[in-house]
């Protein structure tokens, strides 16, 4: 019996690898997480979480003609579907003031392909930052 390589099956399994070694990264190699589940982010300064932020900042400034400044993520978590999505929220410059915005962006390494779905400005309720997708 002879066994076959099938090169379509064997890059399939390789991205699938990264993709899920890549969430595991970003995450802080967090053990119990769950598959298809929004997961925290651990490690905020990640280079590549980082990316995702300033992306998204870019993109909404694009989109909607602002000139917000990216300043830090201060909070995120990822979910992994077909590819990674990541509900980030970002701390931004308008000008002088600095303010919180809840973005969510899905990424596909593998295709080069990144979307910014959702950008939206956070506000305080009874003390408690309220996000508020739009």
């Amino acid at each position: 019996m002879t066994i076959k390589f099938n090169p379509i099956l064997g890059t399939l399994f390789v991205v699938v690898a990264t993709v899920i070694l890549r969430v595991s990264d970003a995450q802080g190699g967090r053990k119990g997480a769950i598959v298809g589940g929004w997961n925290p982010i651990t490690n905020l300064t990640d280079p590549e979480v980082v990316e995702i932020g300033k992306f998204a900042v870019d993109e909404h400034n694009k989109e909607v003609k602002t000139k917000l400044e990216f300043q830090k993520i201060t909070n995120g978590e990822s979910q992994v579907v077909a590819g990674i999505n990541y509900r980030l929220v970002i701390s931004a410059k308008d000008g002088d003031s600095p303010h919180n915005y809840l973005a969510e962006v899905w990424d596909k390494p593998w295709e080069k392909f990144r979307n910014l779905t959702s950008f939206g400005e956070c506000s305080l309720e009874n003390g408690e930052q309220q996000c508020m997708l739009t």
